[in-house]
């Protein structure tokens, strides 16, 4: 009897096992190397390990198409900047052609399993360009973010509030492109220099510098510090980012690290990992759970994994009531599980 107890228990362990190897995901996340396609990998890798989950995973996208495709429940995960989770809920920005009414429906089936800062915003130019301020990128080709991402509306704001007020196609002339061709646009000289999201360390810096001397300017801390940018930092899904230029020093000489008093000064959109509120709790649980007893692995093989908030969820550094963000429940109970805790707005 004991005999056929224990080969029950057995065959039940490996008949779970061969279900959760048999959950099939399909994953979307921005720029590839950056925070996003770097989460979506790390959870991919862990769900397999971890036999919760086979995700396939599609770098480069734009997030503002994916995060419709997940809330109509096309995809099932995708990376978020919360800021779109605000515009889409109003019917606003790049989702003005859902309207109010369609847009807060969408917004309403997008839930979190785990947040993450997406990046902080840096203009980068060549030294040999002269572009040593957001004031001289007046009359310039800037590289600012792929056709109609929050990349770009985040970009465009950060050179219209640290330059005095230069807005694209008239002050300057933004040059939208897919992820996959920023680099080589900057590179060729078809731009003077780029507005662009960045991690500490950024992915695509090695390349850069490679081809020159580099500069990398903070936004101006009159600025920064004044009534439109104060506003700005604090509106949804953005987060002050305020930290000493020596945090930049890994970058070597070749890089000029502009700043008033040796600090860095920019945004940091806030955003995460998140599926249609309709993925069973089980799952969302388990998914994070497996993100969560994996994060020191990810610390060890990401050199920006804890400068992005990686493993943090408190409040003050994401902003979720602003922007209306909601934990999935079973991202909840894992989060709760493992000792950390949600703010109560942040709780579907």
């Amino acid at each position: 009897m004991k005999k056929l107890l224990l080969a029950g228990a057995a065959a039940l362990m490996l008949t779970s096992a061969a279900q959760a190897q048999g959950v099939k995901l399909t994953s979307a996340s921005a720029s590839p190397g950056g925070a996003s396609d770097i989460s979506a990998r790390f959870l991919a890798e862990v769900a397999a390990a971890d036999k919760v989950a086979t995700i396939q995973v599609q770098g480069g996208q734009v997030l503002t198409k994916t995060m419709v495709q997940v809330a109509q429940g096309k995809n099932d995960i995708t990376a978020s900047a919360f800021i779109l989770n605000f515009l889409m809920s109003r019917g606003l920005g790049p989702y003005s052609g859902l309207g109010k009414e369609k847009g807060k429906v969408l917004a309403g089936n997008l839930q979190l399993l785990f947040p993450f800062h997406l990046a902080h915003f840096v203009l980068v130019s060549f030294q040999t360009s002269g572009i040593d301020s957001y004031a001289k990128l007046k009359g310039k080709k800037v590289h600012n973010g792929p056709p109609r991402g929050g990349a770009l509306v985040t970009a465009r704001s950060v050179i219209r509030l640290s330059s005095g007020g230069l807005v694209d196609g008239k002050g300057y002339i933004g040059k939208q492109v897919a992820w996959g061709q920023a680099n080589s646009i900057f590179l060729d000289g078809s731009v003077d220099a780029a507005v662009r999201p960045a991690t500490n360390p950024a992915s695509w810096m090695p390349i850069y510098m490679a081809a020159g001397k580099l500069n990398m300017v903070s936004v101006p801390k009159k600025l920064f510090e004044g009534k439109a940018w104060t506003k700005y930092t604090n509106a949804p899904g953005n987060v002050p980012t305020v930290f000493p230029i020596s945090d930049l020093a890994h970058y070597g000489p070749n890089v000029r690290i502009i700043s008033d008093d040796n600090m860095f000064r920019t945004v940091s959109n806030a955003g995460g990992t998140m599926v249609n509120k309709s993925m069973g709790k089980k799952l969302a649980k388990a998914l994070t759970a497996s993100f969560i007893k994996h994060l020191p692995d990810l610390y060890r093989k990401t050199a920006f994994a804890r400068t992005s908030q990686f493993g943090n969820v408190a409040d003050k550094n994401f902003n979720f009531c602003r922007a209306g963000i909601k934990f999935h429940p079973g991202a909840v109970e894992a989060w709760e599980e493992a000792g950390h805790k949600i703010i109560a707005c942040a709780k579907p």
